[in-house]
């Protein structure tokens, strides 16, 4: 018996001895023999015919040799395991292989399809309030952030009705619109309500309503003639800075009002011209001017109507207390308002922004920073305000 045979005779026994309830397999995996061979071994060893003694012969080159036998026998064992356990993973990849044919047998992917155009009924709502044409903005009071004068809010008020024009075109092609209501949420002027108006102003009174005349004639006939609708409603509110007189009042407040004749100029105006089939004024006869969107009450007025001297929540808490104490009266679907200069869609109710932007007054207020825009929004018959844009005048 050589060297190595003794060797793995010694370590079988040794381990039979030391962990007696151990079977073969278990000794022939933990020396990595076969079963056969811990058989034997084992058999001998119960016979007496084992002999288990080392040779005294045993030579230093023996024992080297068996010690490289060791070394190779280790790397192949490992080396058969590493293998061992790719076929695993082979076998396991093609059970998958062929469960995923059997699959693709049986799943069908669910096809979509873009449905007919068949586009709905609806409205556009577009919102124009506080443009404030007369007043000066210096950029170099507040840090460059905004400027406005007569030429830049000319040059807005025409964006404002070219980009309603482009929204039209694209909401069109999805809905059947063929109704704008031009919302008119007043502060249009600036107008001289403070002393410092009275010389930062770019004009007085009476030349800024002249000017409002011509920038909303023109914008409306521009409407009529390129917003590819048959219909166009104009719905009229007046604001707290044009008023004529020192303080709000409330009885006949729309009449003490510099937007008020100009609404009515417009009215006028166009009755007489070849637009008068198309076109329809709800002039404003109180703080509040109703009008019925496609079975949905709205209800239009400035906004300054809401009293807020800041804390949390912002404008949004008294405005919801305030709808809540006017639904009582008159309920509606929809409240529409101006005032705050700041562009806040919510589910029952729009504040528009406004086309003045930032200014003096919001910087020392600390009011948050706004570019100027306008609303636009769609009425469902069903579903009421969905669709809304802001129409941003930069």
């Amino acid at each position: 018996m050589d060297r190595l045979e003794l060797d793995l005779c010694n370590t079988v026994v040794e381990l039979k001895q030391i962990h007696p309830d151990w079977g073969r397999k278990r000794i022939a995996d933990q020396i990595g023999c076969t079963e056969g061979q811990v058989r034997t071994i084992l058999s001998k060893y119960k016979k007496g015919t084992l002999d288990l003694i080392v040779s005294a012969e045993t030579t230093l080159a023996e024992d080297l040799k068996l010690q490289k036998y060791k070394k190779e026998i280790n790397t192949y064992r490992k080396k058969y395991l590493d293998v061992l356990q790719k076929v695993e993973e082979l076998e396991e990849q093609l059970t998958f292989s062929k469960q995923l044919e059997n699959i693709k047998e049986v799943l069908v992917p669910t096809k979509f399809e873009v449905p007919s155009k068949e586009p709905g009924e609806a409205v556009a709502v577009v919102l124009a309030g506080d443009w404030h044409i007369d007043e000066v903005v210096d950029g170099s009071a507040i840090g460059g952030v905004n400027e406005f004068n007569l030429g830049i809010a000319r040059t807005r008020a025409k964006k404002f009705f070219e980009y309603t024009v482009r929204l039209l075109r694209m909401c069109k092609s999805e809905s059947k619109i063929n109704t704008l209501v031009l919302g008119a949420l007043g502060d249009f002027i600036t107008g001289w309500i403070h002393e410092e108006f009275l010389s930062s102003n770019s004009m007085t009174p009476p030349e800024a309503i002249v000017e409002l005349f011509e920038l909303l004639s023109g914008g409306i006939k521009f409407l009529l003639d390129e917003g590819d609708i048959e219909n166009l409603i104009f719905v009229g509110v007046c604001g707290n800075h044009s008023r004529i007189t020192k303080k709000n009042q409330s009885k006949n407040s729309p009449k003490k009002s510099f937007e008020w004749p100009v609404y009515n100029y417009l009215a006028k105006w166009f009755a007489n011209s070849e637009y008068k089939e198309r076109i329809k004024f709800k002039l404003p006869t109180g703080y509040f001017n109703y009008l019925t969107i496609l079975n949905k009450a709205v209800r239009f007025h400035h906004g300054d109507g809401i009293r807020y001297a800041g804390g949390t929540g912002g404008v949004h808490i008294p405005l919801r207390r305030a709808i809540a104490q006017w639904n009582k009266a008159r309920h509606v679907d929809l409240d529409i308002l101006g005032h705050w200069h700041t562009r806040e869609p919510s589910r029952d109710y729009v504040i528009n922004g406004s086309l003045i932007g930032f200014n003096e007054y919001a910087e020392r207020i600390k009011a948050d920073f706004e570019p100027p825009q306008q609303s636009f929004f769609i009425i469902h018959p069903k579903f009421g305000k969905t669709a809304e844009f802001p129409i941003v005048l930069e």
